[in-house]
């Protein structure tokens, strides 16, 4: 036997444990069905073959054109198994076709054969089936090359939309050009993390190179490997079938190609990559995984030989060993020890005449046994806790702490990992204080800076969150108040793997400029995730993540403010001000600030009357109309809040103060809405949009598009502004009777909020301006060199600085 080590997963545990668990009959249903997998999956954005034609029965096969063909197909039998009945046909001469194994192959032959998957020779259950003529894909010649006549394929295991295990299947002579395993193929291990052959795979045996001598293959990197991984993922994702093995093939011109799904995946697999596929099954149950993304970073971390750097943003946990090095955090410095980790104990436990010795008592002389708890604060993996231990005698000499289960809740343990260094290592560190890093190490903030803003800058959250059909569904709502919107977004303009990867590159330290770098970094992270995570179920959590969301305080409030208001006694001013007249006043404005580098453009298209835009431009909506007193409103918010404190941010020696701090929008936000509330009161209290979006938000984390735009109509506004609100709260979701919301625009009314506190608690409003940045981090924000004062202030502001 190849493996010594238990976990190899058999074909009755695996039917027990994963395909009959995880796998329902719908889904097996569909994934056995050729035809009806390639139909659902292309509509989906999987990648597939071409079908030429379909024939179902005696009568269609004489009826049949066979001149229509191309001179390469293939034949294939709709519900076949194992790669039987399947022909590759490569070349077609004048009375007949030349397969990929070089044989010859007339019509009538082919008729024959077509008639023998008719009477289901070759289907899972031997009942009738159907046969298709599909297209030939011509390998990637990086691969083509090893393989014999046919095409090579990759198949990849996926549970739990994680890819836990991958294998190269070249055909050989003896296959036939098949790459079928049983019939004689070659399987070829894949390293998950890498996308690098490992060993090689022949009738259940390990060799050292390939038969036909096509010699060795060892470290081949696979091409387009992060998309195979991705297309896999996804494939379980849409299928529902929790245990699968995705057969993919890599096209010459094309790229990666699905095959076929295996709702009943072989077992070889663990052959090629020496390697149990059950052990590596148990170690990811009860992960949670929202996206494919998710589950490849964690499959890189977990089964191949990368340890990401980043899994804490990407899986919502950290992968920790079962023992760690972890930092205690005392006043005057900070202890560095090992640490055993102990999933059964549930307090984590200090040894008491180690807690003694390196003062974590304040009062060590009066220590006794009655003292039998401690609180401790200690970082793992740059993961701070705040716990309570129990204060006990660890007979260990290298770790003095044990942590419990209670405390490991953000972490994976993964068993295998190695000790971080010796036992003598160890207890030599136990003894060393390290002080907390007050200065930050070479980094080339600069150059980070730019890079961050760069990668920032290819999300475009907003655009990737507007429907694409938003007129027709729109138009098809207005004809039928009950239909809920089916909405569709655009494909994702940026590589999502491509960007983390950039992410995880940027080092940084723990100095302040390093903690607010590192919350951009992990806010643009989550950014990813969001539209990664479009008409999935963990949307409206990540949405809440990033903007947060109403409380039930907040629903009240709002309710009671809006009906108070009474929108309907509003009186309404007189819009007699086109956007070219607007324009013209901006421009004014913009020339009373000396900001001439900023222009005003009119476009159509857009959602808001007007926004400040990039590149120093601030846009009107065409068709919109405004009264004198919105045009006063609408440049106390955007000219005297967000662009003042855009070109504040420009003189600071970063350029993430103009782009934007991690959450700065809740103070941008905020601060625009105190400003009009005191400039102009009366503009301020007519402004009821803060709070209808709460009460929309919150209507739409718990209800469909229909019965949010219905609540929001009750407060007497209009049908078209309540379906635009509706439509805020609801972006980011295909079918829209779902429950769930996109909760950015609560920002506006919990960043109001946050500014009067902080202005009721004595903070310089001034400081705000200095940047585009998040309140939150004023502290740090004085620390880091370089910063400097606003200069651009609003008149009405410097009026009150220079009393």
């Amino acid at each position: 036997m190849i493996f010594k080590n238990h976990g190899i997963l058999g074909i009755n545990a695996r039917n027990l444990l994963y395909i009959r668990p995880y796998n329902p009959k719908k889904a097996i249903k569909l994934a056995d069905d050729k035809l009806k997998t390639k139909q659902f999956l292309a509509a989906r954005g999987i990648p597939v073959p071409k079908t030429y034609g379909i024939i179902k029965n005696w009568g269609e096969l004489e009826k049949f054109d066979f001149n229509s063909l191309p001179h390469s197909f293939v034949i294939k039998p709709n519900n076949g198994f194992g790669g039987e009945g399947i022909i590759p046909i490569v070349n077609k001469r004048d009375n007949y076709w030349i397969t990929a194994g070089g044989s010859k192959i007339t019509r009538e032959e082919i008729k024959d054969h077509i008639k023998d998957i008719l009477d289901g020779m070759f289907s899972i259950s031997n009942i009738s089936d159907t046969a298709f003529f599909e297209q030939y894909i011509v390998s990637d010649d990086s691969l083509g090359k090893y393989s014999y006549q046919g095409l090579p394929d990759l198949r990849i295991v996926v549970h739990n939309l994680i890819p836990v295990m991958a294998m190269l299947r070249l055909p050989t002579k003896e296959s036939g050009g098949k790459a079928n395993l049983h019939q004689g193929a070659v399987a070829v291990g894949i390293d998950i993390a890498k996308g690098e052959t490992t060993f090689i795979a022949h009738k259940n045996k390990i060799i050292n190179e390939l038969p036909n001598e096509l010699g060795e293959i060892h470290k081949l990197k696979i091409p387009f490997w992060d998309d195979i991984l991705f297309i896999s993922s996804k494939i379980q994702l849409i299928t529902n079938l929790g245990y699968l093995a995705a057969d993919i093939a890599i096209d010459k011109h094309t790229g990666p190609v699905l095959i076929e799904i295996n709702a009943r995946a072989g077992l070889g697999v663990q052959i090629a990559n020496l390697a149990p596929l059950r052990k590596r099954l148990e170690r990811i149950e009860g992960i949670k995984v929202t996206s494919p993304m998710k589950g490849i970073r964690i499959a890189k971390d977990m089964f191949g030989n990368v340890v990401e750097k980043e899994i804490k943003q990407l899986s919502g946990k950290q992968i920790i060993g079962s023992e760690e090095y972890i930092e205690i955090i005392q006043k005057n410095g900070t202890l560095r020890i090992l640490a055993k980790i102990d999933t059964g104990k549930e307090r984590s436990v200090l040894d008491e005449s180690f807690a003694v010795a390196s003062g974590m008592l304040e009062n060590p002389e009066s220590y006794n046994d009655e003292q039998s708890t401690l609180k401790v604060k200690f970082s793992i993996k740059e993961k701070r806790i705040q716990t309570v231990v129990d204060l006990e005698k660890i007979p260990s000499e290298h770790y003095k702490m044990i942590i419990g289960n209670r405390d490991l809740k953000d972490f994976l343990i993964d068993t295998n990992i190695v000790k971080p260094k010796t036992k003598q290592a160890a207890i030599k560190q136990e003894q060393e204080a390290i002080k907390p890093s007050t200065q930050s190490r070479s980094i080339n903030y600069y150059e980070l800076d730019q890079r961050l803003i760069q990668i920032d800058n290819k999300i475009k959250l907003l655009y990737h969150l507007r429907p694409i059909n938003l007129e027709s569904e729109k138009a098809r709502f207005f004809k039928n108040f009950s239909i809920n919107p089916q909405f569709e977004y655009p494909d994702l303009k940026f590589d999502p793997l491509e960007l983390i990867e950039e992410l995880n590159k940027i080092e940084l330290d723990n100095s302040p400029l390093g903690e607010i770098f590192e919350e951009k970094k992990s806010e643009i992270l989550k950014k990813i995730e969001l539209l990664e995570s479009i008409d999935e179920e963990n949307f409206s959590n990540i949405s809440i993540d990033l903007f947060g969301k109403p409380t039930p305080e907040d629903v009240e409030s709002c309710d009671k403010h809006i009906r108070d208001l009474n929108i309907k006694s509003l009186r309404k001013d007189q819009q007699n001000l086109s956007a070219l007249d607007v324009k013209e006043i901006f421009e004014e404005v913009f020339k009373k600030y000396k900001l001439s580098s900023w222009k005003v453009k009119i476009k159509e298209g857009i959602v808001a009357d007007c926004v400040a835009g990039k590149h120093n431009t601030l846009f009107v909506k065409s068709d919109s109309r405004f009264s004198d007193k919105r045009i006063k409103s609408l440049i106390i918010h955007e000219i005297e809040t967000h662009i003042l404190t855009a070109e504040n941010g420009k003189n600071q020696p970063y350029e993430i103060f103009n782009r934007g701090l991690a959450n700065y929008l809740i103070t941008q936000e905020g601060l625009a809405i105190y400003n009009v509330e005191q400039q102009d009161p009366e503009a301020f209290k007519q402004n009821y949009k803060p709070y209808l979006h709460v009460i929309a938000i919150n209507k739409a984390l718990q209800s469909s598009f229909v019965e949010t735009f219905e609540t929001l109509l009750k407060y007497g506004i209009n049908m078209e502004e309540a379906f635009r609100s509706a439509l805020k709260a609801k972006r980011g979701f295909c079918d829209t009777s779902r429950k769930g919301a996109f909760t950015k625009d609560y920002l506006y009314y919990n960043g109001h909020k946050m500014i009067k506190q902080f202005i009721e608690n004595h903070g310089d409003i001034k400081e705000l301006y200095i940047g585009k940045i998040n309140i939150r981090d004023l502290g740090k924000i004085k620390l880091i060199n370089g910063i400097v004062k606003a200069k651009h202030l609003p008149f009405w502001l410097r009026r009150e600085i220079s009393k």
